[in-house]
């Protein structure tokens, strides 16, 4: 079984992406000998980017898996890094190239909420698995499957998860459905750059391709903007988190609402003089932004598409964004590859619009119902972890369990009724570092990757982009009672990602 001892982990440094093929020894003293070892092959692996494109591009580059990905700007003209984004320095994809052909790459999902940049992020790891569709596997993340659930209009807007004040929908996301951004008006839209992309170098990569929004951005948008945020920080400021929702106007109070605490819609805390043009933007950012994920559209296409799970045989790990309990794992997942590709291809087949609804709530007590449920557990569940046990009933954690024997001997015990997986890795649980547990049977690789989550966690604030597209304007960071602060959003990208090799071997690399 190719499980990781501590000998096989380490750490490695970011040396500018050279010489990353070096082990270390798993001599008894733990010291390396200072030699390279050929591997056969390698997995590396991306956690949750969660609306961080700088940051998606930032890792990838990290690998140094694929070359041309960066235009060579003259120094003497180019803009400054700190202000012309990455995503906006990207070659096309048609240009890229895969630079190691023993390895593969694998990221474990959550692309979308918490950060501003959600569609850059998606569009920049979709253009990857189509370039390179062999090596490239991205998985679904329950912020993908709550996007997709939310289109449907059998959800109530207030009722939308995308409507929660605090961890889905960064209100910086909106102005990126919307094309010529103010300040960009002498810049291609993405859509026009891949359908350009596309004429020129002959390949699918840009069809079927959903137009944004029509119109420019305005100083309205930017005033609106602003207000949102500070409109959050007063529902932070006042711990009214699931008080208020992300939406124009709430509905007449229902049952439902009154009891769970529904009380405000954030337009409510926008002062009044403002507050009709907020309604109106805000429900137009909405529609944008559903939109753009619909079944049908290039991006809502590519999220339907996405694998709940991912089983790489070369070192024998299932890849599944939330966890694996011991019911699933025993009831779905004993015959290993056949069954990892009977869900997928079951959450394909339901993934569409006018279908995954009804296949979430199980309506039809079948077979079939019943893996609706199997599916948001997989993308939900955290009890794989120490501490997590009573996460699904209670929604509490403890950070002081000490449960972890039982917890590795529940996952040993399981896996070892599985047939070739020898190891689970997750994302979904986040926290500064990777962690590699149970003698290496189970990785946890959400290292808080995104900028944003990192700085803020799941609250709303204005990052660095935004202070410089906003020249001469006093940006609030802080509430106006003073009791919230917007934690600072830094320029550099933070936290982990690993390398599997075919050994058994865990390799952590920084940046």
């Amino acid at each position: 079984r190719s499980t990781a001892t501590a000998e096989q982990t380490r750490e490695i440094a970011n040396d500018g992406f050279q010489n990353q093929e070096c082990v270390a020894s798993s001599s008894s003293d733990g010291a390396g000998d200072g030699e390279c070892m050929v591997t056969s092959s390698s997995v590396y692996v991306i956690g949750d980017l969660h609306g961080d494109a700088i940051c998606a591009i930032s890792w990838v580059n990290r690998t140094g898996l694929v070359a041309n990905l960066l235009r060579d700007e003259p120094s003497s003209s180019s803009p400054s890094p700190t202000t012309t984004p990455l995503y906006q320095k990207l070659r096309k994809p048609s240009e890229w190239q895969w630079t190691d052909p023993k390895a593969t790459l694998v990221f474990m999902g959550d692309y979308v909420d918490k950060g501003p940049t959600s569609k850059q992020t998606v569009e920049f790891v979709k253009d990857l698995t189509i370039m390179f569709p062999d090596r490239v596997t991205a998985i679904l993340g329950n912020h993908e499957l709550e996007l997709l659930r939310d289109r449907d209009a059998r959800v109530a807007p207030v009722e939308r998860y995308s409507a929660y004040s605090y961890a889905t929908v960064h209100p910086g996301e909106y102005h990126n459905y919307f094309n010529n951004p103010k300040g960009n008006k002498d810049k291609k839209t993405k859509n026009e750059k891949d359908r350009s992309d596309a004429e020129e170098s002959g390949s699918g990569v840009g069809e079927a391709i959903h137009p944004t929004m029509s119109r420019d951005l305005d100083d309205g948008d930017d005033l609106v903007l602003d207000l949102l945020y500070e409109a959050g920080m007063e529902v932070y400021a006042h711990m009214a988190h699931s008080a208020v929702r992300f939406v124009p106007s709430l509905p007449e109070q229902t049952a439902v609402h009154q009891q769970r605490g529904v009380m405000y819609a954030i337009t409510d805390l926008i002062p009044p003089q403002h507050r009709q043009l907020a309604k109106e933007r805000l429900e137009e950012y909405i529609d944008a932004y559903l939109d753009a994920f619909r079944s049908g559209t290039d991006l809502g296409d590519w999220v339907e598409q996405r694998p709940i799970m991912h089983l790489a045989t070369n070192v024998n790990t299932l890849f599944v964004h939330g966890g694996v309990s011991e019911n699933v794992g025993t009831a779905y997942l004993s015959k290993g590859k056949q069954s990892v590709d009977e869900i997928n291809a079951i959450w394909r087949e339901h993934s569409h619009e006018g279908k995954l609804y009804d296949f979430l709530k199980g309506k039809e007590m079948s077979m079939e119902g019943i893996m609706g449920y199997v599916v948001y557990e997989l993308l939900t569940y955290r009890g794989n972890h120490p501490g997590y046990d009573k996460w699904e009933t209670h929604g509490t954690y403890d950070e002081k369990a000490e449960d972890d024997e039982k917890v590795c001997k529940i996952l040993h015990d399981m896996l070892s009724n599985i047939d070739g997986i020898d190891r689970i890795a997750v994302g979904h649980t986040p926290e500064d570092d990777v962690r590699i547990m149970c003698n290496g049977a189970f990785l946890a690789l959400d290292s808080t990757l995104g900028r944003w989550i990192r700085g803020t966690g799941n609250e709303y604030c204005p990052g660095p982009e935004h202070f410089r597209n906003r020249p001469g304007v006093d940006v609030p960071t802080t509430s106006r009672n003073g009791k919230y602060k917007c934690d600072e959003i830094k320029e550099i990208c933070e936290g982990q990602i690993v390398r599997l090799d075919s050994d058994g071997s865990v390799n952590v690399l920084t940046m």
